[in-house]
């Protein structure tokens, strides 16, 4: 009687490994894609309380680039890309520096929490489970 072990059924295609993603990657997942929509749905609505100008064209479009490049860094960091990762760093850090700006020159609070939602994408993206799955999906793909 012989039995199979998993050992014989591993591939050696890095397309094929399917490492799940740990919850850290997953939740930052969510929390980027809310934060963007969320944040560029607000952009659009006050900006044009008052009706558009050139200035808020600028701001819009600038926003709505930089919402795009978070969602898209954010799912190339789900598929296991070490650049999607460090462009979803970069992005919540920018999200977060944008918060302070924005309470300084035109103390609106109500940015807070989209600082908050922010620092705690940072915080999940450098936790050790979002390190360990992306060094492991680079690893699986240069074998």
């Amino acid at each position: 009687m012989t039995t199979n072990t998993t050992s014989e059924h591993l591939s050696a295609d890095p397309s094929e490994t399917s490492a799940r993603p740990p919850v850290t990657v997953i939740i930052a997942t969510v929390l980027t894609i809310l934060l963007a929509s969320v944040g560029t749905y607000g952009a659009v609505f006050f900006s044009g309380l008052d009706g558009y100008d050139p200035v808020d064209a600028t701001f819009l479009s600038m926003y709505g680039y930089l919402s795009l490049i978070g969602v898209a860094a954010v799912i190339a960091q789900l598929r296991g890309s070490a650049t999607g990762r460090a462009g979803v760093i970069a992005w919540a850090i920018f999200m977060a520096l944008f918060t302070v700006v924005k309470l300084v020159t035109i103390q609106e609070t109500e940015a807070i929490s989209f600082g908050v939602v922010a620092l705690i994408v940072v915080g999940l993206e450098l936790a050790p489970p979002t390190r360990r799955f992306i060094r492991a999906r680079a690893t699986a793909q240069a074998a």
